[in-house]
């Protein structure tokens, strides 16, 4: 399994005794992530099925599907999870699929550790962009308002892209080259 790799990882902060990381997230966090997506209560069922879905296929071989997962834990408890994998047809772009926290964990940094840790793989795989498309419906706001304040800006918006009154936001970010 190609994503069993060395791991390294990103130690983000130490809270009394326990030490808070970003890794490549391991199979036994499945059910953790499948909730947390549940928790955040914008994504349809039909989604939290494909997240499901896109775990089985990293786990199986994260190279060849092109779906990887980043986790950031507290001890054994996952409080976020981020889905990125490089763009098709670019050879310097990366997308992010999906960034989710717990909700009791959302605005202690979290989601930024996670953002932080996929563009320090971009980098290492000599990539040069990160490409996020998310909605502009309110559900999405806090969303939004992350990852401008993490250096990405909007670049594209199409009004009633998914469905009518459901738009399309594009943010991108140069990380390297």
């Amino acid at each position: 399994m190609s994503h069993l790799m060395p791991v390294v990882s990103t130690p983000v902060r130490r809270i009394a005794e326990k030490t808070i990381e970003v890794t490549p997230t391991t199979p036994d966090e499945r059910d953790q992530i499948v909730q947390i997506a549940a928790e955040t209560g914008v994504f349809s069922d039909h989604e939290l099925e494909t997240v499901a879905e896109l775990l089985g296929d990293y786990y199986r071989d994260a190279e060849t599907s092109g779906y990887h997962f980043l986790t950031h834990r507290e001890g054994e408890r996952v409080l976020g999870f981020a889905a990125w994998g490089p763009r098709d047809l670019s050879g310097k772009g990366y997308d992010l699929y999906w960034i989710a926290t717990r909700p009791e964990a959302q605005r202690h940094g979290v989601a930024r550790a996670l953002l932080a840790a996929i563009e320090e793989r971009v980098r290492e795989r000599r990539g040069y962009w990160v490409w996020i498309e998310t909605s502009d419906t309110p559900p999405y706001a806090a969303a939004r308002g992350l990852y401008e304040r993490c250096g990405y800006r909007p670049a594209l918006t199409l009004p009633d892209f998914y469905k009518d009154g459901d738009g399309l936001v594009v943010y991108i970010k140069r990380v390297s080259g």
